[in-house]
């Protein structure tokens, strides 16, 4: 057997296009305190945004938005789709503190959030176009952006802002939903 022998294509799984999130390799730990990549999320559709869980005006926003997509979907559209927030506050945003949010937010358990490390949280708002700015009461100026992520981690659909009008981003999970 030489040391270049193929194994069966069938056992590796496809290769990652080089703009997927998943290429990633960052370790997140979720509101259950489990640890993983981002590539937990291979083969859902993603919704995701980053936020903070002090915020009090944007990312409150985000999340209604975000469950305004989650409500437009049928039953059977939601069984392929998953919802990300993706902390940016690393210093407060625990996994305590992740689950006292989806509390307070009612969210069911379609939601994963996330936090890691302040290396792991810039390189994410890098790589989706997230501008993220400490201020010096300890909250952040940052950009309002829903995300849209394929099967492979590539992101199909972003809508900037507050309560605009969501068709482009549901058609974007609808040409997804196999």
């Amino acid at each position: 057997r030489s040391c270049c022998s193929k194994e069966k294509s069938a056992d590796i799984p496809k290769e990652l296009a080089g703009e997927s999130v998943y290429n990633l390799t960052s370790l997140w730990t979720t509101q259950k305190k489990e640890n993983l990549n981002l590539d937990y999320f291979r083969n859902k559709i993603t919704v995701a945004a980053m936020v903070f869980t002090h915020c009090e005006s944007a990312c409150p926003r985000i999340v209604a938005d975000m469950q305004r997509i989650e409500s437009s979907l049928s039953e059977k559209e939601l069984q392929q789709v998953t919802f990300l927030l993706i902390s940016m506050d690393p210093e407060r945003d625990t996994p305590a503190r992740l689950t006292e949010f989806l509390a307070e937010h009612k969210l069911n358990a379609n939601w994963t959030l996330i936090c890691s490390s302040l290396d792991a949280t810039m390189e994410i708002a890098n790589v989706l176009g997230v501008k993220v700015k400490k201020l010096e009461g300890g909250g952040f100026d940052h950009s309002n952006i829903i995300h849209v992520f394929d099967q492979e981690g590539v992101i199909v659909n972003q809508q900037n802002g507050f309560a605009v009008e969501q068709d482009e981003t549901l058609k974007a999970i609808r040409n997804l939903i196999r």
